[in-house]
């Protein structure tokens, strides 16, 4: 097993991150919380590690910044019907304390809202899910206060970014009105994104 990765940071995308380790550059596949949180490229960084391995696929590497993303990325792949990858597309779409809220509240309105999450899915994570959501101790029963984000820095960028991810044009532009007028007029691109994402659960 894979604890941890300290390395050189070679690149870096919104689901995906290359660290150079000992001349090797290992490709790990990351939540955008995760890589919204990390340097620039050419910097040091540490990620907690889990390894993943399909018969048809061979391993990959899961990278997170905080334990509490891996404890949350593990109860999702204990889901039935949900994989690695569709565990990183719904915590890229949330925080980890406000997808708990979800599940803690039962909220399957707001949780129908990510990315590749159906009605059917989202009462099966709620089921399978509170109690070792509750054992993690994140989030909360009360519902969510709906999230906003007004210009769109870099927002090319982050249509095409979005584009890359699965999303459609019109979700794109619904997701974009709705951050629109509480983004800061100089938010970064990886702020931008990560509020767009964001925008999906609210």
């Amino acid at each position: 097993m894979i604890e941890f990765i300290k390395g050189r940071l070679h690149g870096k995308q919104p689901h995906r991150v290359v660290v150079e380790y000992n001349g090797l550059g290992l490709e790990i596949l990351v939540p955008f919380t995760t890589s919204s949180r990390l340097g620039a490229v050419g910097s040091e960084i540490e990620l907690l590690c889990h390894l993943h391995w399909r018969q048809e696929d061979g391993p990959q590497l899961f990278g997170f910044s905080a334990e509490d993303e891996r404890q949350l990325f593990r109860l999702l792949n204990q889901v039935n019907k949900v994989g690695p990858k569709l565990a990183i597309n719904i915590m890229s779409a949330t925080t980890p304390e406000a997808f708990a809220t979800m599940i803690l509240s039962e909220d399957v309105a707001r949780l129908t809202a990510l990315k590749g999450v159906g009605p059917k899915l989202a009462s099966r994570l709620v089921v399978e899910l509170k109690e070792g959501i509750a054992k993690l101790g994140i989030g909360a029963t009360q519902p969510l206060e709906a999230e906003s984000a007004t210009s769109i820095p870099f927002e090319a960028d982050v249509r095409e970014a979005l584009e890359n991810l699965g999303y459609t044009g019109k979700e794109i532009a619904q997701s974009l009105k709705r951050v629109a007028k509480d983004l800061a007029a100089d938010a970064t691109i990886e702020e931008t994104i990560e509020a767009v994402l964001r925008s999906f659960s609210s």
